[in-house]
């Protein structure tokens, strides 16, 4: 940014966010605002400073003023076009119609979705093993066992950090070979544990669920969802890390069902899986706010 103007810029939430506050840098003259994996963006962790940036983009109050004021000097940015936003992900969440409300006219967006939005991948194996919670760790080890020399690469889903790390000292009591990917691990660390994966310096990666989107990968051929994900959107990304285009492998995704809010979950993934459907409850209320402009 101090060296110059740039044509492009990729930063974090976070990170545009302060230079933004600290006005060393202007949005006046962007173009296109592209917020990939925007359901990541939008939730707890990022959606307050997505929607700061958002703020910068949007110039309504110039445009005021341009009306307001009879003295105003610069009408050429007034009248230029607003910034385009394109929002990308494998999943549309619920709070990005609210968002975008409260910056811009809905009835400008349009939504461009491919056939399979929100569908399980049909050549991905979906497997429900039901046991206790106790029963877990041994069927994880057979899992692993079963594998031959040349199967893929393993992905291992766990809901806490904390099961990340309490499983991976089980894994290496058992001489299995593996990478953990966690929150608590420093970004820096933490890609270069994905890059090690990529290079096959171990064919076990054991994450949560930050592993879950943006990682593109085809080496895997199994992913185990140690702990049942909590909601159906981290079903689909986490199981969206097999069977990828490149990938040798169709892909299989063995998942962990323990707890009873975990059924009714499982049902919803069984149905949809049979009548080769989208997950349920996925884009409602996207759609139907960008049809009525409905204001939350």
């Amino acid at each position: 940014i101090r060296e110059g103007p740039s044509d492009l810029l990729i930063a974090t939430p976070g990170a545009l966010s302060k230079v933004l506050k600290r006005k060393m840098l202007s949005l006046e003259k962007l173009l296109f605002l592209v917020l990939d994996e925007v359901d990541t963006l939008l939730d707890a962790s990022f959606i307050d400073l997505v929607k700061d940036i958002v703020q910068h983009v949007f110039l309504k109050d110039v445009v005021q003023q341009a009306f307001l004021d009879p003295n105003f000097e610069d009408r050429d940015l007034a009248w230029d076009p607003k910034a385009q936003l394109v929002a990308m992900g494998a999943t549309l969440p619920k709070g990005l119609s609210q968002m975008l409300n409260e910056s811009a006219d809905l009835s400008n967006f349009t939504i461009l979705t491919g056939s399979s939005l929100h569908c399980l991948q049909l050549h991905v194996e979906q497997r429900f093993i039901r046991l206790k919670g106790g029963e877990k760790v041994a069927e994880l080890l057979q899992l692993l066992k079963e594998r031959g020399s040349s199967s893929g690469a393993v992905i291992i889903f766990c809901n806490r950090a904390r099961t990340v790390n309490w499983l991976g000292y089980i894994l290496e009591d058992h001489n299995i070979n593996h990478l953990r990917l966690q929150g608590e691990i420093a970004a820096d660390t933490r890609a270069g544990i994905f890059k090690a994966f990529q290079r096959g310096e171990s064919d076990i990666l054991l994450c949560t669920d930050i592993a879950s989107r943006g990682l593109d990968t085809i080496r895997v051929e199994l992913v185990i969802n140690y702990d049942f994900p909590l909601t159906l959107p981290d079903y689909l990304h986490r199981v969206g890390r097999v069977g990828r285009i490149g990938s040798k492998f169709l892909g299989t995704a063995v998942s962990f069902v323990t707890h009873k809010w975990d059924v009714d979950l499982v049902r919803k993934i069984e149905i949809a899986a049979r009548k080769k459907s989208p997950l349920p409850g996925l884009d409602i209320v996207v759609k139907e706010s960008l049809r009525t402009k409905k204001k939350f």
